[in-house]
């Protein structure tokens, strides 16, 4: 062999060893992300005794990884990747916003106030219900029982964030799903026409969970998606922010779950406010 050859074949061993060394430190970087948020997982039933008055979301420095998702319209959704904020501008946008959100869901969504991540007048949630039954539900708000609509009507907020559809998964199409949502938001502009109302995408599942899937999860998101879409509203809008809470099998991570696969442990809703308050600064 001449030396040509010898020195050509030493090069492309140097490289092998090279590239099998950054796949190596790649990996363990992963699995260390991992362990981190692990470690700050909660359970549902002993919440967080938050050291503040919760009035100051923290930033989460570090996105969880996902896979890019088509656009279907700047206007209707909100790309996290073209927002650039620092640390100290999330806090000014808590401060600027917090007071004039209303956040409507089931028992996921209560989480926000159990956590302390929200006041709780500023949470209307409660478990068992969906797109289907929302506005004949009474809830809680500064010690009355009252029907959405008759709060929204007093209040009328700046932003409603309309979390729902876990719990109608099951009894109904994507097609039916997507109309109620449209009909209950005529309905709240009808009340408070002002209210921008922002979609939120229905979070996903831990895997091994036989409520659902979360294929079927995404089905449901990208139809909401599309009709939000389709409705061309200054005033509707949609943000997923619950693509940040998967791991690379399109599963909650574990340390987003409280437990049963299903809610969310406290840490999960640091993620989900980060992205949901900057979609406020985008609109």
């Amino acid at each position: 062999m001449d030396n040509y050859k010898k020195r050509r074949l030493c090069a492309l061993s140097v490289l092998l060893i090279l590239g099998i060394i950054l796949v190596r430190c790649c990996i363990n970087d992963s699995d260390k992300k991992d362990k981190e948020i692990e470690k700050t997982g909660t359970s549902v039933l002993e919440p967080d005794k938050p050291e503040n008055s919760g009035t100051t979301i923290p930033f989460v420095t570090e996105p969880v990884t996902t896979q890019e998702e088509p656009v279907f319209s700047e206007k209707s959704e909100l790309k996290y990747q073209k927002v650039d904020f620092e640390p100290e501008d999330i806090s000014s946008v808590n401060s600027e916003y917090l007071k004039d959100i209303v956040i409507v869901g089931d028992s996921v969504s209560m989480g926000y106030s159990v956590y302390g991540r929200l006041d709780a007048n500023n949470v209307l949630a409660t478990g068992s219900i969906g797109a289907r039954n929302v506005m004949e539900t009474n809830f809680e708000y500064q010690g009355y029982s009252l029907l959405l609509l008759d709060i929204l009507e007093r209040r009328k907020p700046g932003y409603i964030f309309m979390s729902l559809g876990l719990n109608d998964m099951n009894l109904m199409d994507e097609e039916k799903y997507v109309t109620l949502c449209e009909e209950n938001a005529k309905k709240i502009h009808e009340v408070s026409p002002d209210s921008k109302i922002i979609f939120t995408a229905i979070t996903p599942i831990a895997a091994g969970n036989t409520f659902a899937d979360n294929d079927k999860i995404d089905r449901y998101n990208e139809a909401l998606r599309k009709k939000v879409y389709e409705l061309d509203s200054d005033k509707i809008f949609f943000v997923n922010a619950a693509q940040y809470l998967k791991n690379e099998y399109n599963c909650l991570k574990s340390g987003f779950s409280s437990g049963d696969g299903i809610h969310l442990a406290a840490v999960a809703y640091d993620y989900l406010l980060s992205y949901m308050l900057l979609m406020l600064e985008w609109i």
